[in-house]
């Protein structure tokens, strides 16, 4: 019983020793082996769920919270279970400003219109009823939390998920309407009516794609001016006319068409800003309506966003 005794003092003492000559050697091994060791991660968002690090004859296993040093010794094999003090300093979890993160997803408010030619907005006579009230024609998109694929801490690929809706406002007293060969023209009111708004409206799913710079501000790797240009893809959901009169009583009147717009379109989108505030713009190179059934046009936009990051 006595050499039991003794022989679980031993235990007790060399485990003592073994976890004081870790401690005060750990901060050093970690920096000697950092390039040499071999680690799996499994992370969900920035929460480090489970991860394996070889250290040389050490390996560190975590799970969630919890933390365990398996060491090779003398003895054999010991294991070691480390203090919620001890996993913050001697396992620094990886902090999100670490990584890049893109600025994409959030919600643009702009100014939408048609490009007739590079920089043109001119329209020919005979399309005139597409004349534009610009001040009026707005356009909101909403982006989902955007995806990073980080190159360098501030430079990468971000895309995501949105939703873009047009309001285009007509100028003229007329809004527009489609025959029976898909042909898209001008639709004028009955005589002595006059539409006070009278617009197109469509909605469309988006996937931009943009490679994107970041320029720390003053030293501070937290606080950048953002560069991101890329390409941008769409699918029409929906599109319907609206017009507004007073015929003795206010009268509202909506169609739902096609209105032979094309179903899908690609362009390029870019931005520029400081942290969370952007200015964008984005131009398509997809016609807005199908070949040989509507003026040649191409929409665009311009605003500003704010991102959720």
């Amino acid at each position: 019983m006595k050499k039991l005794e003794n022989l679980e003092n031993k235990t007790v003492s060399e485990t003592r020793t073994e976890t004081n000559s870790e401690t005060r050697t750990e901060t050093e091994t970690k920096v000697k082996t950092t390039s040499k060791q071999d680690t799996v991660i499994l992370e969900v968002g920035d929460d480090e769920i489970f991860s394996v690090k070889e250290m040389g004859d050490e390996t560190r296993i975590k799970i969630g919270k919890k933390q365990f040093r398996v060491v090779e010794n003398n003895d054999g094999v010991v294991v070691f279970k480390s203090s919620n003090s001890a996993n913050e300093e001697s396992w620094p979890k990886r902090k999100s400003h670490d990584r890049f993160q893109g600025h994409l997803g959030g919600l643009e408010l702009g100014f939408n219109g048609f490009l007739t030619d590079y920089w043109s907005t001119t329209l020919e006579p005979e399309e005139n009823y597409l004349d534009l009230n610009t001040t009026k024609s707005i356009v909101w998109n909403l982006l989902l939390p955007n995806i990073n694929l980080g190159i360098t801490r501030h430079f990468g690929i971000v895309s995501t998920l949105g939703l873009n809706f047009n309001n285009y406002r007509f100028d003229h007293n007329n809004s527009i309407t489609k025959d029976e060969y898909g042909v898209i023209g001008p639709l004028y009111p009955e005589s002595g009516i006059v539409y006070t708004k009278s617009k197109l409206f469509t909605s469309y799913a988006t996937v931009p794609i943009l490679l994107e710079a970041q320029i720390p501000v003053n030293g501070s790797h937290q606080k950048t001016i953002n560069i991101g240009a890329g390409v941008i893809g769409g699918i029409k959901l929906c599109s319907k006319t609206k017009v507004v009169f007073d015929d003795g009583d206010k009268q509202k009147a909506k169609a739902k068409d096609d209105y032979s717009l094309n179903l899908l379109r690609w362009g390029a989108t870019a931005r520029i800003g400081y942290e969370n505030f952007q200015i964008y713009g984005t131009t398509y190179f997809t016609p807005m309506f199908e070949k040989g059934k509507g003026p040649e046009i191409y929409p665009y936009e311009i605003g500003i966003a704010l991102t959720f990051n």
